[in-house]
């Protein structure tokens, strides 16, 4: 399923690339100018740079929610990424609630117990480490979420937890890459946002299968089995598989032709 993800995100962003950047360009516009009018306001500097970054990710939630139409098949334009703007004031709020509370572990709790010189310090910044981990690798599915099964903070934060506890090792290597994407390949963040949007997509195929596997057992009065039944991918993604097709490189570099 991964194989599949991965070539399934690179067709895509190839197909959007001019798209893509510009919502790129946006971004480092946006991040440039927070940056430039800051020191204007040093009096309310803490404040506004908070502001600031919450805008971030409100443009970066609404980013998402225009990405979600690439992941989907369908060409977006501009007037998508405008029209989301309203829609991604609450989703950028929590968002941003979880990257402080990130941030204030990793900048100050996480230091004060490694300075402790203990054990028990040792143990308390050991297990903060995993909470960042597991706040991280949870949430950063948390716009694709949002959008795609919802639009409820609360419940969409809850759906992110079980989706990392039933997917864990999908997760961190969706995490793995995301990292990559965002540390090596530009641009960012367009890619990242895109590549875990279609993460997100492909997962959710598995529960409709489950689902349509637990309707059809009711109706046969079919008692399931307590083992784990393994989840056939290559049946699930056969429409995606379909969609998506295959090409070469000369298709890439010459798609024209």
């Amino acid at each position: 399923m991964t194989g599949f993800l991965v070539k399934k995100f690179f067709y895509d962003a190839w197909d959007n690339f001019f798209f893509i950047s510009a919502v790129n360009f946006g971004f480092y516009l946006f991040l440039a100018l927070s940056f430039f009018l800051l020191p204007m306001f040093q009096l309310a500097g803490v404040i506004l740079f908070f502001v600031l970054i919450y805008f971030l990710f409100v443009y970066l939630c609404t980013a998402s929610s225009v990405l979600k139409e690439v992941s989907d098949y369908r060409r977006p334009g501009p007037a998508d990424f405008f029209i989301n703007i309203k829609n991604a004031f609450v989703p950028a709020l929590v968002f941003f609630a979880a990257a402080v509370i990130v941030f204030m572990l990793i900048r100050f709790t996480i230091p004060v117990y490694l300075e402790m010189d203990s054990l028990p310090g040792l143990g308390a910044a050991f297990f903060s480490c995993w909470i960042c981990l597991f706040i991280i690798a949870s949430l950063q599915f948390y716009p694709a979420v949002y959008y795609r099964l919802g639009k409820r903070p609360i419940k969409s934060i809850k759906k992110c937890i079980i989706i990392f506890f039933d997917n864990t090792g999908f997760s961190l290597i969706t995490l793995f890459i995301s990292i990559l994407l965002s540390v090596l390949v530009l641009p960012f963040p367009g890619c990242t946002l895109l590549f875990l949007d279609e993460a997100i997509r492909l997962r959710l195929l598995k529960y409709d299968w489950q689902d349509a596997q637990t309707a059809a057992q009711n109706n046969e009065n079919y008692q399931p089995r307590s083992k784990k039944t393994k989840i056939p991918w290559n049946e699930i993604l056969a429409e995606e598989k379909e969609n998506t097709g295959t090409r070469t490189l000369k298709s890439f570099i010459f798609p024209w032709k």
